[in-house]
């Protein structure tokens, strides 16, 4: 009776730790993506300050503009598909500051690449900051969201999220 028992117990154990390690849960688990923000603001280079447009200003100098490098990074999007990313209109926001009648916003590209399990979406403009601070650019760029959505792959569930555009904005000096 005691070897009955003793092999349930075992039969048991033996399914309890097999269900352990399904692998069911590691795709529930990889159905949503890890996101990470980044936007570093730098001074420009003597290269990029030549190639921007000074006219109109009054003694405009390199370290007048800076540049932004907004970059969101979407990982485990192989369990994703019809994924949609809309970063912040940043030229509305700088170029109607309150109290402010200057033009901030100069020019900006973006690009979008998708690699092997994780998208990358980056947007780059240059500000004119010629009378602002770091923590007046810092506010700015903290008010933006960046909206995403996506499908769910194994359960075809649409999902949207909202992330804070302003975290881990740094100031980078050259």
């Amino acid at each position: 009776m005691k070897k009955k028992a003793f092999g349930a117990v075992y039969a048991l154990l033996t399914l309890f730790i097999l269900g352990a390690c399904s692998t069911e849960d590691v795709v529930t688990n990889n159905s949503d993506p890890k996101v990470s923000v980044s936007t570093p603001v730098k001074p420009l280079t003597k290269k990029e300050f030549s190639k921007v447009g000074t006219s109109g200003l009054t003694s405009p100098s390199k370290k007048d503009f800076h540049k932004v490098h907004m970059i969101l990074t979407l990982r485990g999007t192989d369990y994703l598909s019809n994924i949609q990313v809309k970063l912040p209109n940043y030229k509305e926001a700088f170029n109607n500051m309150k109290d402010d009648q200057q033009t901030r916003y100069w020019f900006g590209s973006g690009a979008d690449e998708e690699q092997e399990n994780k998208n990358i979406y980056t947007r780059e403009f240059f500000l004119y900051t010629k009378g602002l601070n770091n923590k007046q650019i810092k506010e700015i760029l903290a008010t933006g969201k960046i909206k995403a959505s996506w499908v769910l792959k194994d359960t075809k569930t649409k999902v949207q999220a909202e992330f804070d555009a302003g975290k881990n904005i740094r100031f980078e000096a050259k």
